[in-house]
């Protein structure tokens, strides 16, 4: 079984990083709970669906978390596969859907079903995605965030068939700890003791970037790559190995 995992393309909250970088603070003031992808992200999705139809193997089921910019960038995707996009609501950033509120952050219930809905044809939901939002709990520690990716590696496995192609559209975050979870269990335990942004190592995906993992029988991994950015190289948008992820792992 292969696993076949994709970052978003640019936010508006990743733009707003990159082109405030000299004033930190102003990100808390002006970023949003659930951001859309940029015009850049717009192009780095379409470049990535214009690519993904050569991907060997094939991806065979195509899923993405229930954040409006995992939607966005997935929607060429499905539409080159000719897939349904499947959301589902346990594959969401950490620390979840959050509003600054001056003092810390606060969870709130994401974005309505209807809104989501009209991104793309492709997409199903859950019945838990309501015209209410989707997410009901507390801001998510990054000790549950570690659990959480560690469940998700489990579905993967138990959920799918052993020749399934399975492509994911998630996040920087949860998707590093993802691949924690798969390649190094007794780490990526040891990950959920530290603060967001100070673990002692971590796998950086730029945007857009894909990851492709072989699981086998009794944990048996084989990593075919990780971050790879050819679509976004031959589109124009970056030069060589140059892409980065954006900011820091409190901004993904």
């Amino acid at each position: 079984m292969h696993l076949l995992l994709i970052r978003h393309a640019q936010s508006a909250n990743n733009a707003l990083v990159t082109e405030d970088a000299d004033h930190p603070e102003n990100y808390l003031s002006t970023r949003v709970a659930d951001p859309p992808i940029t015009q850049l992200g717009i192009r780095q999705a379409e470049a990535l669906g214009a690519w993904i139809g050569g991907v060997d193997p094939h991806p065979t089921r195509l899923y993405c978390s229930p954040m409006r910019r995992t939607i966005e960038t997935a929607a060429p995707v499905a539409t080159a596969l000719d897939l349904p996009l499947v959301v589902e609501d346990f594959l969401y950033e950490r620390p979840g859907p959050t509003d600054w509120n001056g003092h810390g952050f606060s969870a709130v219930p994401g974005t309505a079903r209807s809104e989501l809905a009209s991104i793309t044809g492709h997409v199903v939901f859950p019945d838990t995605v309501t015209e209410q939002g989707w997410y009901s709990g507390d801001v998510e520690t990054t000790q549950q965030a570690a659990a959480r990716a560690a469940r998700i590696r489990d579905w993967v496995l138990e959920a799918h068939e052993p020749d399934d192609v399975v492509a994911i559209v998630a996040h920087g975050a949860i998707g590093a700890l993802i691949l924690s979870a798969i390649l190094s269990p007794q780490r990526q335990e040891s990950l959920g003791g530290y603060a967001a942004g100070t673990e002692p190592w971590w796998f950086n995906l730029a945007n857009t970037s894909t990851s492709m993992i072989e699981m086998g029988p009794r944990g048996i991994t084989e990593v075919h790559w990780i971050n790879r950015v050819d679509h976004l190289i031959v589109a124009g948008l970056v030069a060589g190995a140059s892409a980065h992820a954006t900011g820091n792992p409190g901004t993904r």
